[in-house]
């Protein structure tokens, strides 16, 4: 019989150990579950949202950047990836028929085909991305005793608004810009201006973040919502002028100038 105590005494005192590890063990797992719970809520509090959709208020959008520059195309992508609901509408999937042509109007030409394609977007699109302006260049910002360069500097500017159907300011005009340092080697020109190449698409999907994040922000929606509301008498003083699509060809922005300008005279004083 005393042997028997003993036994179950032994058995108690082997089986302690483990009670109190899987008992602190399911401590530490509340903690935790508890800590993520307060982050999540704090970062929530600071505007943090996780990367993924961000519905805009407008079912349709129009964007004047060409889709045949990789600037466009990378726009476009991002934007469907973030508001999924929002259709983007293009020139090239609206159909020109004969009865959009006046009797003194040419079918074959290119520049009234366009002006429809043009108008028929103005009138679908709930609100535009327009872009205003755009500056890529370098700036050499050291030279070596030669008088040849030794840095650069690779700028990239964008200047945009978001506007409605109406021509009323959702977002006002918008200049955002990357810049970025290159050592220059004229013995690897090549390779340099490889480097370059590689530093400008770093910047322009850099834009592209911050144009994204900048056009699905809550204050867009409180803004579409607030012209929404709008009077006729009202809508009258909130537009805008209206912006001239660029053509389809890659504008310069998107074209890698020239790393090798002729060599800086250098005084002697």
């Amino acid at each position: 019989m005393n042997s028997l105590t003993v036994s179950t005494n032994a058995l108690k005192a082997s089986s302690l150990p483990t009670t109190v590890s899987a008992r602190l063990l399911q401590g530490r797992t509340w903690l935790l579950s508890l800590f993520s719970v307060i982050a999540l809520l704090a970062l929530s509090g600071c505007g943090f949202r996780m990367q993924g959709e961000a519905p805009m208020p407008f079912s349709s959008l129009s964007i004047n950047i060409p889709q045949n520059s990789q600037f466009g195309a990378d726009l476009r992508r991002a934007i469907r990836a973030a508001s999924p609901d929002t259709k983007l509408i293009e020139p090239r999937d609206m159909v020109v028929r004969a009865g959009d042509l006046d009797e003194s109007e040419d079918s074959d030409d290119k520049a009234t085909i366009d002006r429809i394609k043009a108008a028929k977007v103005r009138k679908l699109a709930q609100a535009r991305l327009e872009q205003l302006s755009e500056q890529k260049g370098t700036r050499i910002v050291s030279i070596n005793a030669q008088g040849k360069p030794e840095e650069y500097e690779l700028s990239l500017k964008f200047t945009f608004r978001l506007v409605s159907a109406k021509d009323q300011v959702i977002l006002p005009d918008t200049t955002l810009s990357a810049i970025r340092s290159m050592p220059f080697d004229d013995r690897v020109v090549q390779a340099k201006e490889g480097e370059a190449a590689t530093l400008f698409k770093d910047m322009q999907r850099s834009l592209v973040a911050r144009i994204l994040r900048r056009i699905t922000a809550p204050d867009i929606t409180q803004r579409w919502e607030t012209l929404a509301k709008l009077t006729p008498e009202d809508e009258e003083e909130e537009t805008v002028a209206r912006v001239t699509a660029p053509t389809s060809a890659i504008p310069p922005m998107w074209q890698n100038p020239s790393l090798t300008p002729a060599p800086v005279t250098v005084s002697p004083e």
